[in-house]
């Protein structure tokens, strides 16, 4: 952990560390420079590289519109936070907000290696199939189930400002509109980058595909890109998910409830 000289109140570490246990990765890791923090804490922002990963619950509305009990659908998304929240953070992200129907993670590489992708893929393929996993509740709750509904999710890297909202932090930047961008152009079950993040990573093909991941280029149309721009996609090999009766990752940790609470 990075030691910092004590503020007059003695307390610049204690107020950090409580930021970094409400929303940042589990035990400390030197992300930030002592310099960094101190200007976080006492400027209210520091400039830092980012790699953002946003997901999207797609078409999320619908189902819940079709929802018999709307409850289930409820604590499904609750769920769903509260271990997307846990995942990131044990990747060593930070868990920067909850959107209404998905949300935005991010993860600070050494300023050595700004394109440092580390556990984010695993991140994105644990997510998704454990979100896949989770809609079968959903789906035995609904009247009738919109085609095309899972999760999506967009990554870019860049420059960002780290801002201090409170107890909390989080990120402005390019790399947010990018993310986006790249999560409004995937179907549900994609993970795209943009391609400032996925030309860097074109060098490792070797080390991902060694991983069960393979790297391919893509075009995606965006509002201001309608005739599309250039990005890449994660595809993540069957065998790499888990063969019937594996031990596959999953997000629900909580303990289950019985049939007659979760409308299974």
């Amino acid at each position: 952990m990075v030691e910092l000289p004590e503020s007059p109140g003695g307390s610049e570490i204690p107020e950090f560390e409580a930021i970094r246990l409400r929303q940042g990765p589990v035990g400390p890791q030197e992300q930030l420079s002592s310099e960094a923090i101190r200007e976080l804490l006492s400027m209210g922002s520091t400039t830092v590289e980012a790699i953002v990963v946003v997901g999207d619950l797609r078409m999320s509305t619908l189902v819940l519109k079709e929802a018999v009990q709307p409850s289930v659908f409820a604590r499904f998304i609750v769920a769903f936070t509260e271990a997307v929240h846990e995942l990131a953070r044990d990747s060593g992200g930070w868990f920067d907000k909850f959107t209404g129907d998905g949300f935005v993670t991010f993860w600070i590489p050494p300023k050595s290696r700004p394109t440092d992708f580390d556990a984010i893929p695993e991140f994105c393929r644990t997510v998704i199939s454990s979100a896949d996993a989770l809609l079968v509740r959903l789906r035995r709750n609904s009247r009738n189930f919109p085609a095309g509904t899972g999760l999506s999710i967009g990554i870019d890297a860049g420059p960002c400002e780290l801002v201090r909202v409170g107890e909390l932090v989080t990120v402005v930047g390019s790399p947010i509109v990018g993310a986006t961008r790249m999560v409004e152009g995937a179907s549900a079950g994609e993970t795209i980058l943009n391609v400032y993040l996925g030309s860097a990573l074109e060098r490792d093909a070797g080390l991902l595909e060694s991983a069960g991941i393979r790297l391919e280029r893509k075009v995606v149309r965006t509002k201001e890109y309608p005739n599309g721009q250039e990005a890449f996609e994660l595809v993540f090999m069957e065998r790499s998910l888990g063969a019937p009766g594996a031990n596959v990752p999953t997000l629900d940790r909580r303990p289950r409830r019985p049939a007659s609470d979760v409308g299974e």
